[in-house]
C-alpha cells in the first residue's frame, strides 16, 4: 500500500469516526460556521488524497464517490442521537469537491504531465 493510500484510508477513518460519534457539545451560534469549515476541509482533503491515491480515475467518478460518501454521512446522522442530517452540509461537501477539482485543473495547466 502506498503512502498516499494509507493517508487516504486514515483520513477516511478519522472523518467517519468524527461524523458518526454522538455530539455532546453543541456549538454556540457564533461558532456554527466551524461546521462549514470542517466539512469543507474534510472533503477537500479527501479529494486530494484520493487523487494521489488513485490518479487513473476520472474527476467525475472521484467526485461522485466522495459525494455519495457525504450523502451516506448525512443519512446515518439522521438516525444518530444528538445528530441530524443537513442538506447544507452536503452542499458544502459538493463545494469542497468542486474547489478541489478546479484547483487540480488549474495546476494541470502549469504541468506537462498531470493525473
Amino acid at each position: 500500500m502506498t503512502a498516499a493510500k494509507l493517508l487516504f484510508a486514515a483520513a477516511l477513518l478519522a472523518i467517519s469516526i468524527l461524523a458518526f460519534i454522538p455530539s455532546y457539545d453543541p456549538l454556540p451560534k457564533l461558532a456554527s460556521f466551524s461546521d462549514i469549515l470542517n466539512h469543507f476541509a474534510a472533503f477537500f482533503t479527501l479529494y486530494m488524497l484520493h487523487l494521489f491515491s488513485y490518479p487513473a480515475l476520472s474527476w467525475r467518478l472521484r467526485s461522485a464517490v466522495l459525494l455519495a460518501y457525504g450523502l451516506l454521512i448525512e443519512i446515518v446522522q439522521a438516525f444518530l442521537p444528538n445528530r441530524y442530517a443537513s442538506l447544507s452540509d452536503l452542499a458544502v461537501d459538493a463545494a469542497a469537491v468542486a474547489a478541489a477539482v478546479l484547483l487540480h485543473r488549474i495546476a494541470c495547466r502549469f504541468r506537462t504531465r498531470c493525473a
